[in-house]
């Protein structure tokens, strides 16, 4: 069955995503992505003071970032985020957390591209799973962050289950390394994405555990 998601995603669909269902957006929101990306490009283009765009993020927020930096700033972002540490998280949890990141950016506040969206998608369809350590400095952040590493072609990820770096992952479900551009660096470290999906898998858990009982 294929989960779709137009303007909201309930915690059970999340949790199906989780166990290997398939995902898709609704028109309406792929048209929301697009108009929130257009948006950025704007503030860009026309040099308007942003947070997360052409400004620096936490304590450097008040440093303005020039236009040809913005590109090593989103880049930069998923690097210095990307410190977990410990065992792994599992394939159903990672592929949860996926699922809401895609519902978070149909909502059209995020200002990604359509492609990162998409992308996010063929993970799930292809099984292109990143590897994620379950726990880090930054708490939900460097989930996301881990997941973000593999879009840009850096990281380790498994495909059909064999291990490889993030930029043969990419190859091997046709996708090319993304070049992240303004502000969409700290879209996909940014939101709860990490504890939503992961609660979600466990109130799946919970409800037949009390079905059981």
């Amino acid at each position: 069955m294929t989960i779709i998601i137009d303007n909201a995603a309930n915690w059970r669909d999340i949790a199906r995503v989780g166990d290997g269902e398939k995902l898709e957006l609704a028109p309406a929101a792929w048209d929301r992505i697009a108009y929130a990306n257009r948006i950025v490009a704007s503030l860009v283009e026309k040099g308007i003071r942003a947070y997360g765009v052409n400004t620096g993020v936490g304590a450097l927020a008040s440093q303005v970032v020039a236009p040809a930096m913005q590109e090593k700033l989103s880049r930069n972002i998923i690097l210095s985020h990307a410190c977990g540490v410990g065992e792994l998280a599992p394939e159903r949890g990672i592929r949860a957390i996926i699922a809401v990141q895609v519902a978070n950016f149909a909502h059209g506040h995020s200002g990604v591209r359509p492609e990162i969206v998409r992308n996010l998608l063929t993970f799930l369809e292809r099984g292109c799973i990143p590897e994620v350590p379950s726990r880090g400095s930054a708490g939900y952040l460097t989930h996301n962050a881990h997941i973000a590493l593999v879009l840009i072609g850096e990281g380790m990820a498994r495909v059909a289950g064999r291990r490889m770096n993030g930029r043969q992952a990419l190859a091997e479900i046709g996708l090319e390394p993304l070049v992240l551009g303004a502000k969409e660096g700290l879209s996909l470290v940014n939101g709860t994405a990490c504890a939503t999906g992961l609660t979600s898998i466990a109130l799946v858990r919970a409800e037949r555990l009390l079905c059981w009982a």
